[in-house]
């Protein structure tokens, strides 16, 4: 991303308090407030004199000279400086996921970016600044001529990355000097205490810190078309040290043997559970299979810490490291690779026999050290095998569903969304097989609607209210409740504007209450169905993708379905992108009556009820199958992004259409569709040639193939021309499948997916032909 001014101030409530966000599962995907690591006001920045204009509050006629008492130090220096006081808010990429706009219109605003962002009230204008573009960012003491210390954060920002040269870099040198806080008002970090039994740190280490820490969350994007070689990892470390060959441009992962074994165990490796024997303990989702004794061997001294880089490279001639060829210098023997430890426990501990204990009784599935291990094998095993083959779509199944007896579709709903529903039904194609379809609100309903199957309409059913009624009645005081309450009142007497506003208040609290007790009801209407559907009212099903998908599952093993989100504590299906759960999986969650009771409590403070889903599910050890995350889709058909690994992969949902005419809209383009959608049909199907097919030139103008960016997208500043965009994204053309061109603010974005395209007056956009023709070849022929 590229810096950008800012012309209203950031506001402390568009963010999220970093203290907050640790008492949640963190999670990154679509809109929200990042987590803020930092804030101060009136802290002053300073620019050398020559560089004013190239930030939007040092403007070029700026004569503001820098005050006291830091100013002492400037003397005698040949480059003079200017000041400003500005506000600084230090915040991180994380973010909860997206929540309904504000009912008044004036105090709706775009989301504040998630990055270093600095404004100047008296300039009126600000700047957001990506951390990638902090070159260099370090503590600067500043000293005057009495030996007073001034301490500030020095940081040098890359304001363009070449352009169409690579030698167009342009740099600023920033100084930032926060000042000394009122101990009486709020701490420096949004989840600091106020009393501790340790001197506070200063501001500026605070400043430092949190900027270091953001940086960390934030890397440099690895584009595979880049020759840069670059040093991946910049956290905590396991280092190996040895003569073991890694995989090219893979960290962490080593070449097997010849005969296509595993690779060698590591040295000092027997105490430890490694890739020669990780078989013997574990099968493929992580659960305990190494019988009574446990994992053999004494641990080493040393085991279970974990050495940072620069930690690593001193200690590399001491203890256990090789003496160095002879007229070289000593360094670190890093063939081997260093493989990253996920979560803040610090992996290394999960291979221990302390961790796993000899009497064989396992740790809970969702503890964070086997949910670590687990998440670290998967992507081992993602990285050194490819996908499995989806010629399942095509092939004789399994088996057999019929989607009108097997089946049964949830529609979640909510009072104020309810307008929604025929639209959702009105939208289901001429070739609809659902049959059982069940309703589920914040409050009782019906609905008109008739067809083949239907000729009475559909009730709705209020799954808060069962959730209070059978299983909450000791908690009529929660505040959740309250709200429900209100609600209920309101649409009682008939107080249609009053309700409304309830459900733009707190409707997606109450959403939070659903999930549970909307399957609950379901399974005690349905108890012997194989399969159960959890749809929003603003999902769309492609019903011919989703049934061979089914077809190839056994309903009787516990399947859990879905769009992947959140990190490796807590992922799972997200619900608006559709939710799938077999038989057996919703066997073992319902009936479990004494694990269903704590999760009826849980919702009544849980923010999103498909984590709620999740988590339930993963105490009974059923774990989110993310081999099939890539079916479902969480955007609307032309904004959908997509990517190498599924164009040619089934394509089983649309979310985001939250009105009745886009819902009926998408309805109509798939009234007529009979087999299997595949991502690279989108085109087909929306009347358009794949632009890798087109025979009109490359470019297109007025248009954008890019579509929404987000973290991974590559924002290039200064690019003067729409063909020096090309030339950026042919330089990561193994990696990336779309680029557009904003004439305006001269910026060139390059992506790693494609959308079906829309307009954009102005902009010019092109797809990386030769690459989608490449893997267009790879596609399953039906």
């Amino acid at each position: 991303m590229s810096l950008q001014t800012v012309r209203s101030p950031f506001l402390l409530n568009d963010y999220t308090a970093l203290s907050v966000h640790q008492e949640q599962t963190p999670n990154s995907f679509y809109d929200g407030k990042p987590v803020l690591h930092y804030h101060a006001t009136g802290a002053k920045a300073w620019i050398p004199k020559s560089q004013r204009g190239k930030l939007p509050f040092f403007p070029a006629d700026l004569s503001s000279e820098p005050t006291p008492p830091e100013n002492s130090a400037l003397n005698g220096q040949t480059e003079e400086s200017v000041e400003q006081k500005v506000d600084i808010f230090v915040n991180s990429q994380y973010a909860p996921p997206p929540h309904p706009p504000s009912p008044h219109p004036s105090t709706n605003h775009a989301p504040p970016p998630r990055n270093l962002s600095i404004f100047c009230p008296s300039a009126e204008s600000g700047v957001s600044i990506p951390y990638q573009q902090i070159s260099i960012h370090a503590v600067k003491t500043l000293q005057d001529s009495n030996q007073t210390a001034h301490p500030a954060v020095y940081l040098q920002l890359e304001l363009a990355e070449g352009g169409a040269g690579d030698d167009d870099f342009d740099t600023l040198e920033l100084t930032l000097i926060p000042q000394p806080r009122d101990t009486t008002t709020t701490p420096a970090t949004p989840d600091a205490s106020t009393t501790t039994t340790t001197p506070p740190k200063a501001e500026t280490t605070l400043l430092f810190e949190a900027i270091s820490e953001c940086s960390n969350l934030n890397p440099d994007p690895v584009q595979d078309g880049d020759d840069e070689d670059s040093d991946e990892d910049g956290g905590a470390q396991i280092l190996f040290e040895g003569d073991y060959e890694a995989v090219e441009g893979f960290s962490g992962v080593f070449a097997g043997a010849r005969d296509g074994g595993l690779p060698p165990a590591m040295p000092g490796s027997g105490g430890w559970i490694t890739a020669e024997n990780v078989h013997e303990y574990f099968d493929e989702e992580g659960n305990w299979i190494g019988g009574e004794e446990g994992v053999s061997g004494e641990l080493g001294e040393g085991a279970g810490v974990v050495h940072g880089r620069e930690e690593d490279e001193e200690g590399a001639a001491g203890d256990g490291a090789e003496a160095a060829v002879e007229g070289e210098a000593k360094r670190t023997r890093r063939e081997g690779v260093a493989l990253p430890v996920t979560g803040s426990s610090r992996l290394i501990a999960a291979c221990t026999r302390d961790m796993l204990p000899s009497s064989g009784n396992v740790l809970p599935y969702d503890n964070a050290v086997r949910l670590a291990f687990r998440w670290n094998a998967k992507r081992l095993k993602a990285a050194l095998f490819s996908r499995s083959s989806e010629r399942w779509v095509y092939a004789h199944p399994e088996h057999p569903v019929d989607l009108g007896q097997d089946l049964v579709v949830i529609v979640k709903t909510g009072y104020g969304t309810r307008e929604r529903v025929p639209a959702w039904l009105d939208a289901l194609s001429d070739a609809n097989e659902f049959r059982d379809i069940l309703v589920i609100a914040d409050s009782e309903g019906h609905i008109d609607f008739k067809d083949k199957y239907h000729d009475k309409g559909l009730h709705v059913h209020d799954a808060v209210g069962h959730s209070l009624r059978l299983h909450l009645r000791r908690y009529e005081d929660h505040p959740r409740v309250a709200k429900y309450k209100q609600l209920t009142e309101a649409i009682f007497n008939n107080n249609e504007a009053l309700a409304q506003n309830h459900c733009r208040a707190f409707g997606w609290e109450l959403d939070a209450m659903k999930f549970i007790s909307g399957l609950e009801m379901t399974y005690q209407k349905y108890p012997h169905k194989r399969w159960y559907l959890l749809v929003d009212d603003d999902t769309f099903i492609i019903q011919p993708s989703l049934k061979p998908l089914l077809e190839h599952l056994n309903p009787e093993q516990p399947h859990y379905l879905g769009n992947a989100v959140g990190d490796f504590k807590a992922r799972f299906a997200h619900g608006g992108s559709a939710v799938i759960l077999s038989h057996a999986a919703m066997r073992m969650l319902i009936e479990n009556q004494r694990a269903l009771a704590s999760i009826y409590v849980d919702s009544l403070d849980e923010t999103w009820g498909d984590r709620l889903l999740a988590k339930a599910l993963l105490k009974l050890g059923i774990h989110l199958d993310e081999a099939y995350s890539h079916l479902f889709n969480g955007e609307p058909p032309l904004l959908s992004k997509i990517r190498a690994d599924r164009l040619c992969s089934p394509l089983i949902s649309f979310h985001k259409l939250p009105t009745p005419a886009a819902m009926r809209e998408v309805g109509e383009y798939f009234r007529n569709v009979s087999k299997p959608v595949m991502w690279n049909d989108l085109w087909e199907i929306y009347g358009k040639t794949p632009p890798w097919r087109q025979t009109d030139g490359a470019f297109h103008h007025n248009w954008d193939y890019v579509g929404e960016p987000d973290e991974s997208t590559l924002a290039i500043s200064r690019v003067k021309t729409a063909e020096a965009c090309e030339k950026q994204l042919n330089r990561r053309s193994r990696s990336s499948l779309a680029w557009s061109w904003d004439p305006q603010t001269e910026t060139c974005y390059i992506s790693h997916w494609m959308i079906l395209g829309r307009a954009a007056p102005g902009h010019v956009s092109a797809v990386n032909a030769p690459r989608a023709r490449s893997l267009e070849t790879t596609c399953i022929q039906y």
